[in-house]
């Protein structure tokens, strides 16, 4: 048991690592390829292999009762949430991106409040607004003159479209719903609906994989290790490790980025990073505490 709550641990931070380098690489793509098809082929094609690899095992006849769930959660959860996260990722940066996903934990909970899928809590609600807070200076704080920064904005509100999905997520998992089955169709019919409204910007992406072998490994790396691989790899990690712990190292991504920006790009965080990374990580772990302390009583 000892060494599958090790491999757990890794794979989580395996994931949280190859998140991380998913923020460079689609920067990269998206200067040539529209953020619609690029979200439309990685759900598509992670979504036939997730399927394919990790959902054999369900009941595809049981599960069609969940049509409904599967429908919900791939709308919100990968739908509007790529069109959003990578619409912002072309408009800000790694750092500010790896940040505000920190807030993952914080919103899902309070949507799950909202929703009543979790019991209220003074503390989580203390560290939703604690969180907020800090994307509201960090989106302030980025361009100069103190206007906003959608891409910022923008980032914020694809987490709140996946702590909606989350939350539909569990609902359907409480009914019986496949997991891996959950993961697959969400990327599967999010991916299909991405790429049904941006058919015209197909031949981006295949002029751009096809322009060196840089850029055709970028695209594979799009949608083999950051899609697939990583809700794959999320997974097998949930089996072992309650949802909170299979997180924790998102709070991590910030630092990841970090180093990378300051190693590879000579880029150096803006002094207001600091106290908006720890204002989120406290909110983070109000929200986390709070979750404990109530299943608890």
């Amino acid at each position: 048991m000892e060494k599958q709550k090790i491999k757990a641990v890794f794979y989580s931070f395996l994931v949280s690592l190859l998140f991380v380098l998913h923020f460079y690489v689609a920067k990269d793509v998206l200067k040539s390829v529209h953020p619609n098809i690029l979200g439309g082929f990685r759900g598509l094609v992670g979504g036939i292999l997730i399927i394919f690899f990790a959902a054999r095992g369900a009941d595809f006849s049981e599960q069609k009762k969940f049509l409904k769930y599967f429908l919900l959660i791939a709308f919100f959860g990968f739908f509007i949430n790529q069109i959003l996260f990578l619409g912002g990722l072309k408009k800000t940066s790694a750092l500010n991106t790896s940040i505000i996903l920190n807030t993952i934990p914080v919103t899902t909970a309070l949507i799950a409040m909202l929703f009543r899928v979790e019991s209220f809590d003074w503390r989580k609600l203390g560290g939703a607004i604690l969180g907020f807070s800090m994307v509201t200076i960090l989106a302030s704080s980025t361009k100069s003159g103190g206007s906003i920064s959608w891409g910022d904005i923008l980032i914020f509100l694809s987490v709140v479209c996946l702590g909606i999905g989350t939350t539909f997520q569990k609902v359907a998992m409480k009914k019986g719903a496949f997991p891996a089955l959950i993961s697959g169709t969400m990327l599967l019919f999010g991916g299909m609906a991405l790429c049904l409204i941006s058919l015209n910007k197909v031949p981006e992406l295949f002029n751009y994989g096809f322009g060196s072998g840089r850029q055709a490994f970028n695209v594979i790396y799009e949608v083999i290790f950051s899609t697939a691989l990583t809700y794959y790899l999320s997974l097998e990690a949930l089996k072992v490790l309650a949802p909170s712990q299979s997180m924790i190292f998102i709070y991590a991504q910030p630092l990841m980025t970090s180093t990378i920006d300051i190693i590879f790009f000579n880029k150096f965080p803006s002094p207001i990073i600091i106290p908006v990374f720890f204002g989120v990580c406290i909110s983070g772990w109000l929200v986390i505490g709070g979750r404990q302390k109530s299943s608890q009583t």
